[in-house]
């Protein structure tokens, strides 16, 4: 399996230079779609069709396992030592490799870069960053070089990682664009992804004729810190959409490190971030009401977020271990409307809305347990 994994990745996107005659590469045979949450094979390609250019992602496994031992990069061993973290490896060339350059330094760009690069099928050559302070402390925390532009970080990479907020994502595909039109920058058989929740892979418009493959991968994760949040990614959901080739690569990279993967289309990127929003940012915004009403019945601020912790986490970890329908509790599954009344009399404002929809959500998945037996 790793020799094949070497002859095909040696001709196509994981290895640079494919140049204006190198053959186009076809659909990857297996990738995911979404499925009841699950991860599920694309249909296969058509019968004498050519070899993918890079393998199906169930062979991800086999080609890191036989990818070269990693060697302590020295110049990380400072910070690595300070957060108690693994050390990140230093690149080792070689056939058959994904060279990450990330573009956008911020918490997504660290965390997703780090992660990335401690898959033995990749290395990290290096951030791009407006603030060229950001940039180096990225690379001293992942890897790799600073680069002064998107279009050197393209140069040097053939996955190229776009972690810019939403509103500079199409400005730094025009960059590489322009430049590819220019003559000034190959972006044939380069895998350009981006990590936006909220938009699809059209905004790298023009990206086929360009003979770049495109995708966006967006982690189903609260990214709160730039240096920690990287060890958390192992248990995070991504959910991929683009096209065929550059969606079966990134799947087989995330599913060989352990995560869960799902593909939706373009047009369901709205709505998909919407709900995660709702499951994360809303849920703050819920927290800090019930914390308010706790301080009007006279507890201090960080005793009332403290107080509440421990409900929230028992009920969050319950949800995720037993599902939504299992994990109802409360006025609203006993029928008790007086107690609900009762609470509506007493709350104003912002905080009676949210309880009186969120109690009417509650009665539903009583309904629908009940109807589903």
């Amino acid at each position: 399996m790793a020799a094949g994994f070497e002859q095909r990745t040696r001709r196509g996107l994981v290895e640079e230079g494919a140049g204006a005659g190198a053959p186009a590469p076809s659909p990857v045979a297996a990738g995911v779609a979404a499925a009841g949450g699950a991860a599920m094979p694309l249909a296969s390609a058509g019968a004498g069709a050519p070899a993918p250019l890079v393998p199906a992602a169930d062979a991800w496994g086999d080609a890191i396992a036989a990818a070269p031992e990693r060697i302590p990069a020295p110049k990380h061993a400072a910070r690595a030592t300070a957060e108690g973290a693994p050390v990140p490896p230093r690149v080792c060339a070689g056939p058959g490799r994904l060279r990450l350059a990330v573009v956008g330094a911020g918490k997504v760009g660290c965390s997703l870069g780090r992660y990335l690069g401690e898959s033995a099928a990749v290395d990290v050559v290096g951030f791009c960053s407006h603030d060229e302070a950001h940039a180096r402390e990225a690379v001293e925390f992942a890897g790799g070089a600073v680069f002064a532009s998107p279009i050197e970080a393209a140069r040097a990479a053939n996955l190229l990682l776009v972690t810019t907020p939403d509103t500079s994502i199409a400005d730094v595909w025009a960059e590489l664009a322009r430049a590819a039109r220019a003559g000034e920058l190959s972006l044939r058989d380069k895998l350009v992804v981006h990590c936006s929740g909220a938009l699809a892979s059209g905004i790298f418009a023009g990206a086929r004729e360009l003979g770049a493959h495109v995708c966006s991968a967006h982690p189903l994760y609260a990214v709160s810190s730039r240096f920690d949040c990287w060890r958390e990614f192992g248990r995070a959901s991504f959910t991929l959409e683009g096209d065929d080739w550059a969606v079966g690569l990134m799947a087989g990279l995330l599913r060989a490190r352990g995560n869960q993967v799902s593909r939706i289309a373009a047009g369901a990127k709205t709505r998909y971030h919407a709900a995660a929003v709702m499951a994360s940012n809303l849920v703050v915004g819920l927290f800090d009401m019930a914390a308010g009403e706790l301080v009007r019945c006279g507890f201090d601020r960080v005793g009332a977020e403290a107080a509440l912790a421990p409900l929230f986490l028992g009920n969050a970890e319950h949800i995720a271990k037993d599902g939504v329908e299992a994990s109802l509790t409360g006025p609203a599954v006993r029928g008790d409307h007086a107690t609900i009344d009762a609470h509506l009399a007493r709350l104003e404002g912002r905080d009676r809305q949210a309880y009186q929809l969120l109690t009417e959500q509650l009665v539903d998945i009583v309904r629908r347990r009940a109807t589903e037996g």
